[in-house]
């Protein structure tokens, strides 16, 4: 009866673990318009908003960022909403448009010490009108 006890055990703490990770999720919700006029500063604005049900998340290590190819532009919290956040990405005055990701990076409690984790958004597209 014994090795039957440990098995029925080991399932039922498998089980209520995947229950707990299997119910954890995160959404990435790009603002960003699809298409802007061309400005003079060469600056547009890239924003989203973020949101997660993971109860162990440390909001304070949640650190959002633009991507374009392999330059990071690093996003921040807006004033008035704890879930959204705003950057400005530089493009170029004879581009026409801009690919880029979104990923965030953060960090929840587990024993013995926090964990990081991250998502990555799927490929964006701005278009710069003339």
């Amino acid at each position: 009866w014994r090795p039957h006890r440990m098995k029925v055990g080991r399932v039922i703490c498998l089980l209520s673990v995947s229950l707990l990770v299997g119910c954890v999720q995160t959404t990435i919700t790009n603002l960003t318009p699809h298409r802007m006029p061309r400005n003079n500063t060469g600056f547009y604005p890239v924003e989203m908003i973020w949101e997660s049900n993971q109860t162990a998340l440390r909001h304070e290590t949640v650190k959002p960022v633009v991507l374009v190819g392999t330059n990071a532009y690093p996003m921040k919290r807006t004033q008035l909403l704890t879930n959204r956040w705003e950057t400005l990405v530089p493009i170029g005055m004879k581009a026409i448009e801009l690919r880029y990701r979104i990923k965030v990076n953060w960090q929840f409690n587990a024993i013995p010490v926090p964990q990081a984790n991250s998502q990555l958004s799927q490929e964006f597209l701005l278009r710069v009108d003339n």
